[in-house]
């Protein structure tokens, strides 16, 4: 009997039992994991993100734009682009940055004489 050159694809299956991961258990040694860790900091700073909604937008703008990221590099190295995949990344981080909104916001500076005059800005 020949053996066929392309491998068994593995059956798919619904698990019985749903077990959450979640970033907060990510091994923090790992490198990809730090990097995903600032940049999501970072990005939650620059936009001011105040809530639960925003902190989920901002976790899924890191996570589309680390695929486009890996997108570029293959293409650089192979000379391949898959430009509708591309194209469709695109378009869902941007919208996910206008929802958080493109602009970098400041936060509210309390100066020393502030406080002093018990101001609360």
């Amino acid at each position: 009997m020949a053996q066929s050159k392309y491998k068994r694809r593995k059956e798919m299956s619904i698990p019985q039992r749903f077990v959450p991961r979640f970033w907060d258990e990510a091994d923090g040694r790992s490198t990809i994991v730090r990097v995903i860790r600032e940049r999501f900091d970072r990005l939650m700073q620059d936009t001011g993100a105040d809530s639960y909604q925003k902190e989920l937008l901002v976790q899924e703008a890191i996570f589309v734009a680390i695929q486009l990221e890996t997108l570029r590099v293959k293409a650089a190295e192979s000379g391949e682009l898959d430009a509708g995949s591309y194209t469709q990344l695109v378009n869902c981080l941007q919208g996910l940055l206008n929802k958080l909104g493109l602009d970098r916001r400041m936060h509210e500076v309390v100066t020393l004489q502030d406080v002093l005059n018990g101001s609360k800005r």
